[in-house]
């Protein structure tokens, strides 16, 4: 009869779990369960009952299996971000409505043709990107943080050994179906992805002896600055550093040895581009020669006269003089272009969706309780948020130009991974709670 019974409660459970999609939940809702049927068999025990007329009432007390598993299925079911998803959508008008405004306004040889067919094309690339990465089990990518570490590495060989040759000797781009990919742009958000799984992997801490354990740590996070500073991707640099120490810090808690880390790394930098006379004058053109009539001061200038000059209304689309024309206003100036276009009231509207955009990637850290989920949301949402607000920034006419494009709204394939990894980041989110708290990884 305890067989019988034992069959019962385990026909029971597998109707409650075979309403539930969450596979990940099951084995703590079969948990849960038995525990609660336990506690109800020893009740009725108390009471009297013989251990069949226990195990019967228990199983009656649990409920209709496939409405008990209907109602978990709701607590645990995949949740949408609805309002991100509708602010990279909105992005992405804004993108197309002032890649159109460009076309309109400029004729000269320096716009590519058919820009907003271009952008188009990109756009809809990234949103087939982003569902891709909504759906995938970011949990296994933690069990693959090693490869994905590899092969950013193999990107940057692969942009250096393939590229054609681009300005200063610089090799980016690879063309891939006759679209130029900038592979060592990509790299930084595969770094990041690929170190907070090593960092946050489970037993980590434990399979190294402590002195090993730290430079393994930093022979990871400072690999990929030194080759940026070895190819001269300055941008990827910056980028690369301003996300990976506070991701550092925070999962592994040694803020004083991230700082001494980021004094090596600017020290390094400042000396090596301090022995290279062509680098130091570079440095001196961004940030020391305001006068200059070419360069970062007439750029500079120019940002400010356009933004002084735009006013509420903007001054429209094809109005305006050969000299008030900004250069590269699809990459760049777009932001500036949007607003010397449309007006400090377009410029307003921009800056709050991008903030509103920013608060709302970071809000829904506090909403996964997986640790690793919760480090992956953080280190995308820094990579964006970066880009963002250094984007809105050069409307100050006091930045430093480093070719960090505008992520979602600028023309270019950058939009192929910022898709990409805002899809990762709400797939995180779509698992918030479909899965045990503190979860190692395994096959969902």
């Amino acid at each position: 009869m305890m067989k019988q019974s034992k069959q019962d409660l385990e026909r029971y459970l597998d109707t409650v779990c075979a309403e539930v999609r969450a596979k990940g939940m099951h084995n703590e809702i079969r948990d849960e369960l038995s525990g609660h049927f336990a506690d109800l068999v020893t009740e009725r025990l108390e009471l009297g009952a013989t251990e069949e007329e226990a195990q019967q009432y228990a199983i009656r007390q649990l409920g209709d299996p496939q409405a008990v598993g209907r109602e978990l299925h709701q607590i645990h079911k995949p949740r949408i971000p609805w309002g991100l998803l509708a602010g990279v959508l909105l992005l992405s008008a804004v993108s197309l409505l002032g890649m159109a405004a460009v076309e309109a306004g400029f004729t000269e040889d320096f716009i590519p043709n058919a820009l907003m067919l271009r952008q188009s094309v990109f756009i809809i690339l990234g949103l087939a990107a982003m569902t891709g990465m909504f759906f995938i089990n970011f949990k296994q990518l933690q069990r693959a943080s090693g490869w994905i570490y590899s092969g950013a590495l193999i990107l940057i060989v692969a942009s250096l050994w393939l590229g054609p040759e681009m300005m200063n000797g610089s090799r980016r781009y690879v063309s891939i179906l006759g679209f130029p990919f900038d592979l060592i742009g990509c790299s930084p958000y595969l770094f990041v992805v690929a170190l907070a799984g090593i960092w946050k992997r489970p037993g980590g801490q434990k399979t190294a002896g402590g002195r090993l354990r730290i430079w393994m740590e930093l022979g990871l996070l400072l690999l990929p600055a030194a080759i940026y500073i070895l190819i001269l991707s300055f941008a990827e640099l910056v980028v690369y550093l301003v996300v990976a120490l506070p991701l550092y810090v925070w999962i592994t808690r040694r803020w004083v040895r991230a700082v001494v880390v980021a004094a090596s790394c600017v020290s390094g930098v400042a000396l090596y581009v301090w022995s290279q006379m062509y680098l130091r004058d570079q440095f001196n053109h961004y940030f020391f020669i305001s006068d200059a009539e070419n360069g970062v001061g007439f750029l500079n200038r120019m940002i400010h006269s356009a933004l002084t000059s735009a006013g509420w209304g903007g001054q429209g689309i094809t109005d305006l003089a050969v000299e008030e024309r900004l250069p590269y206003p699809y990459t760049d100036f777009f932001p500036l272009y949007l607003v010397q276009s449309f007006g400090w009231a377009g410029g307003l509207l921009l800056l709050v969706l991008v903030c509103w955009f920013v608060l709302r990637m970071f809000s829904y850290a506090r909403t996964v309780s997986d640790t690793y989920g919760r480090a992956l949301i953080l280190a995308l949402a820094l990579m964006l948020s970066i880009r963002l607000i250094y984007g809105l920034t050069i409307l100050t006419g006091r930045m430093p130009l480093i070719s960090i494009p505008f992520p979602f709204l600028s023309y270019g394939q950058h939009v192929f991974i910022e898709f990409a990894a805002l899809g990762l980041l709400m797939g995180v989110y779509r698992r918030k709670d479909m899965l045990p708290a503190g979860q190692a990884p395994s096959s969902l």
